[in-house]
């Protein structure tokens, strides 16, 4: 089935993965098929830029400002989308109103009113281009050095926790009580020394944050609590995402949490060693999810391990596949996914750990080599 896109190659992953050049604003692209010709339509401030970084014979650069004449033949009802009358053409002068043509599931919901009212069959489709889920080797590569980048901002937290002085229960940095805020802060900066970029947020949460999965941190450090650190930036020179996530506290433990930090550990390593082709995603999350029964750790709606898995990682920091409960998507060998179990009690904090695998001939591969010593005294 063609394929047609308009999105920015520079903020949607289907986009950047079919014309492989960044481009900010949104444009058409055409794709007629494997081994067919492919056409991006592009204005005078793009064009050149495709042109020059373009190595993809089969894809032709199509001057938007060269079709005024025919644009004005193209009529479309006032209030039309910005998009409207290059649709039409398009639809027009590649023969798209005689056959379904498949469009992502985010394509812009006007613009598919306006192109259905021109005559076409648009078929939203959520895995446009489903080769996507089994990474090349050189996907594999890029992806092993945005981790390798990311670890710059995991050393760095770590400096500053190791530089860090208890006073009562607060973690105090450079005579000042170190918060999320700070954390976050030289992350980024560790960011733009390697090349990787924030476009998704990072989480740097502590305490009682530390226990709602996704709480992007804010506040005081305390001491003897955990911080759950999960980092994800993109590599400006790629486009391809890291993914990790360790957890720390700065001063000792209580019991509890050690017995939390060792669960998900070992829930970790378990998922990681059910990971290979031809398992389900359902059942590398059912292999963390009997780890935390045994070790007598009770999940509730709101607490304990109140999350899946892991994802997909690529272009997108959440892609297919999933491991997580109902999933039922086999495992292939190039799929590169997340395994991150964690643990949440309001009363004592949250824990979790994070790697990226790719699925091999005969299991997993771990990407991340990164250590997790936790305690930092």
């Amino acid at each position: 089935m063609k394929k047609l896109l308009y999105s920015s190659s520079s903020h949607d992953a289907n986009m950047l993965y079919a014309v492989k050049v960044e481009i900010p604003d949104p444009f058409y692209f055409l794709d007629l098929g494997a081994g067919e010709k492919k056409y991006i339509f592009l204005d005078a401030r793009e064009y050149g830029v495709f042109q020059e970084a373009n190595t993809n014979p089969l894809i032709e650069c199509v001057l938007t400002n060269a079709l005024g004449d025919e644009l004005k033949k193209i009529s479309v009802p006032a209030g039309s989308s910005r998009g409207a009358r290059l649709g039409a053409y398009i639809a027009q002068k590649y023969a798209l109103l005689n056959e379904p043509v498949a469009v992502p599931s985010i394509f812009p919901l006007q613009l598919a009113d306006e192109l259905r009212a021109c005559g076409m069959t648009l078929q939203p489709t959520e895995q446009l281009y489903p080769e996507r889920l089994t990474k090349r080797d050189d996907e594999v590569t890029k992806i092993e050095d945005a981790l390798k980048r990311t670890h710059s901002a995991f050393k760095r937290i770590e400096e500053i926790l190791r530089a860090s002085k208890i006073e009562g229960d607060v973690v105090m940095y450079k005579g000042k009580p170190l918060t999320s805020e700070l954390l976050k802060l030289e992350v980024e900066r560790a960011f733009v020394e390697v090349g990787v970029m924030n476009v998704e947020g990072i989480i740097i949460s502590c305490g009682p944050h530390a226990a709602i999965p996704h709480h992007r941190g804010a506040g005081v450090i305390r001491a003897h609590q955990t911080i759950i650190c999960d980092i994800f930036p993109r590599n400006m020179a790629t486009g391809y995402f890291a993914d990790m996530t360790r957890t720390y506290v700065k001063g000792e433990p209580s019991t509890e949490l050690r017995k939390m930090y060792d669960a998900v550990k070992l829930a970790q390593e378990r998922g990681i060693a059910a990971a290979r082709p031809g398992v389900a995603g359902k059942d590398v999350h059912q292999a963390c999810v009997d780890t935390f029964a045994e070790h007598g750790f009770v999940t509730t709606p709101d607490e304990g391990f109140i999350h899946g898995t892991g994802h997909g990682l690529g272009l997108d920091v959440h892609e297919l596949p999933y491991a997580a409960a109902g999933q039922a998507m086999l495992l292939h060998k190039g799929n590169v996914i997340t395994v991150e179990p964690g643990l949440y009690y309001p009363k004592y904090g949250g824990v979790r750990i994070e790697d990226v695998i790719v699925i091999t001939d005969t299991g997993a591969r771990n990407l991340t080599n990164y250590h997790k010593e936790w305690i930092i005294a």
